[in-house]
């Protein structure tokens, strides 16, 4: 009997093992796939029910240049009447991965903003950065 719990301690030991290295192994991976030189675009899908000034338009394009080293360089071209802002803006910043969020912020910042990922392929990659802001990263 002793044998047989101690095989069976071991095949579960095994499994638990094999089941935390795969984990990480997609963590890896979903890493490496945001790694490069993407076009962006920000979209907001504001609720049906605000009134909205018609000449608002609710995209904007940009670049996100993501490195293996943890650095990000996120440039956002505005526009007028762009609901996101007139300005271009060109941030350097850090980057991590939190599970099944891209985290982005300030170097030596506790915190950062959390871009939930929706789908990650190679060439393609949806984030969700609030309730109703989403960007679309393609190479």
């Amino acid at each position: 009997m002793t044998a047989n719990f101690n095989q069976s301690a071991i095949a579960t030991f095994v499994l638990f093992f094999v089941l935390v290295l795969s984990s990480c192994e997609s963590g890896k991976e979903k890493k490496q796939s945001l790694v490069g030189n993407w076009d962006v675009q920000w979209v907001t899908y504001p609720d049906n029910e605000a009134p909205m000034d018609p000449s608002i338009n609710l995209t904007m394009n940009g670049k996100m240049d993501i490195k293996p080293d943890g650095k990000i360089t996120i440039s956002a071209f505005g526009y007028e009447n762009c609901i996101f802002g007139k300005d271009t803006l060109v941030h350097s910043l850090e980057w991590e991965m939190l599970g099944d969020t891209l985290n982005v912020k300030n170097k030596g910042d506790e915190f950062g903003m959390p871009y939930k990922i929706l789908e990650a392929s190679d060439s393609k990659v949806k984030l969700q950065l609030v309730e109703d802001v989403y960007l679309f990263l393609t190479k």
